[in-house]
């Protein structure tokens, strides 16, 4: 009996391990949030570590206060999740007083042969928002230019904005993606809330017909000489 349970033993342990494996969280993926005007260290939270309460790989959520701001639930979403050279993010924050709140997530090791991308955002806000879209042939968390830029600033009762933009970039094997956001908060309880993200931009359809078409020719050429 005894000699039985030490056979089964590690079965039993490698079919445990199993059951209660979790998917390996990339720790390249980071997300900051940060008041500038607040004594405290930003708050850094890696993908599937510390204050992280999301479990899915490729994805970091995170809530509470943030100097200024009384309420924060951001998340952002990368590799695996989505893709190819995909980065979104997206936040509601509540400001308990006046003051800036600096709201960003990056990712290396992303692939992928890109002229051009995009940047996509929108939301509503009471304050002001600045976005950054950065793009890095390094492959360095939070490196690199930005491709894209934008702002909004709410007026009356002008809260909404959107838009879609494009930038080019310099093809690389390895690079990394960043949004940078910067939200201003004139009094407290003033609300904003956003989504932002990075996208590759399609090939124009003109561009897919002609490669469709020089495949069909390339085809009857080889049945021709068949």
């Amino acid at each position: 009996m005894q000699s039985h349970l030490r056979k089964c033993l590690p079965v039993l342990a490698m079919t445990a391990s199993t059951l209660f494996a979790l998917p390996s969280a990339q720790a390249a993926f980071v997300m900051t949030l940060d008041d500038p005007n607040d004594s405290l260290s930003a708050i850094t939270i890696y993908d599937g570590t510390g204050s992280d309460l999301n479990g899915v790989n490729g994805v970091i959520t995170y809530s509470g206060a943030v100097g200024a701001f009384v309420v924060n639930v951001t998340t952002g979403v990368s590799k695996p999740l989505i893709g190819p050279a995909q980065l979104d993010l997206n936040s509601i924050n509540v400001s308990g007083a006046a003051g800036t709140l600096l709201v960003s997530i990056s990712d290396t090791g992303f692939t992928g042969n890109y002229n051009t991308l995009g940047a996509s955002y929108g939301g509503t806000t009471q304050g002001a928002v600045d976005f950054d879209f950065l793009y890095d042939t390094a492959n360095q968390q939070f490196g690199g230019n930005a491709f894209a830029a934008d702002s909004f600033i709410s007026s009356g009762v002008n809260y909404a904005f959107s838009d879609d933009l494009a930038g080019a970039v310099t093809p690389a094997a390895l690079f990394s993606l960043s949004i940078n956001t910067r939200i201003t908060h004139d009094s407290a309880f003033e609300v904003t809330s956003f989504d932002a993200q990075i996208a590759p931009v399609p090939l124009p359809a003109t561009i897919w017909l002609l490669g469709a078409a020089l495949a069909g020719l390339a085809s009857l050429r080889r049945a021709r000489h068949s």
